[in-house]
Order: C-alpha cells, then sequence, then structure tokens
C-alpha cells in the first residue's frame, strides 16, 4: 500500500469535498470522467474505504493537503508504538511536510551553484579562445 496521494488523486478529493459529482470534477479539472472514476478508485485504496463520503472524512482526518498520511495506522487501529494514551494519532518522528507552496530551499541553491560555476567556465573558455584570435 502506498503512504501517499497523487496530486490528482488529492484534487479530485478536494472537489468531492465540496459534494461535487464526477462529471463536475472532470469538468473543473479539464480530464475525463472516467479518469476522475479511476483516480478516485485508486484514491479509496489508499484510504482504506469504499465510499464517497468515508474517503472525504478519512482524507479531513489522517491526511495532509500534500498528499501524505498523517497517522502511522490506518484508521481504527490500534497503535502497537507504546506512546501515551489518549494524545491521538501522531506523525512519524521524521516526517516533516513541506508546506504547500514551498520549494526545498536546497535544491534552488544547488540550482544557481551550478549555473554560477557553468556562467564561470563559460567566461574562462571565451577568454581563452578570445586570447587566441
Amino acid at each position: 500500500m502506498t503512504d501517499r496521494l497523487t496530486v490528482r488523486e488529492v484534487s479530485c478529493l478536494r472537489l468531492l469535498e465540496g459534494g461535487r459529482k464526477n462529471k463536475e470534477i472532470a469538468s473543473q479539472l479539464g480530464i475525463a470522467e472516467r479518469t476522475v472514476s479511476n483516480t478516485l478508485q485508486s484514491a479509496y485504496r489508499k484510504l482504506g474505504v469504499s465510499r464517497r463520503q468515508d474517503a472525504v472524512a478519512e482524507f479531513r482526518r489522517n491526511w495532509s493537503e500534500t498528499g501524505h498520511r498523517l497517522s502511522m495506522s490506518p484508521a481504527g487501529e490500534s497503535s502497537s508504538s507504546g506512546g501515551v494514551s489518549g494524545t491521538g494519532p501522531q506523525p512519524p518522528s521524521f516526517y516533516r511536510p513541506t508546506p504547500p507552496g514551498l520549494v526545498n530551499t536546497s535544491v534552488i541553491v544547488a540550482v544557481f551553484a551550478v549555473i554560477g560555476v557553468l556562467a564561470v567556465l563559460a567566461l574562462v573558455t571565451s577568454r581563452a579562445f578570445h586570447g587566441l584570435g
């Protein structure tokens, strides 16, 4: 079982939350109604449900907007981690979701570093060839 919903599954579930039918979801997302149906069936499997209402409730309760499960065990199962009772489901200790709309800054820094190195190499190379002419 996958621990993450796809972007399309989250989009469909969000629209499903608003009470929309598959045809309306398809129209809003610009995809075929059959694609919506297949996407929702995939999401239902990941959520461990079989009905629309249950999918919406499970998504609201245990899933983030980025499609990550917020609890270690599926709804209804008890945790065997030996945690304090009454605290509710806890996300795994390694789980730190990136807030929606933000990009990992280390990726941006790495991209600019590569661009900088390439710019310096281009400058050095052009000056070397310019000196030969």
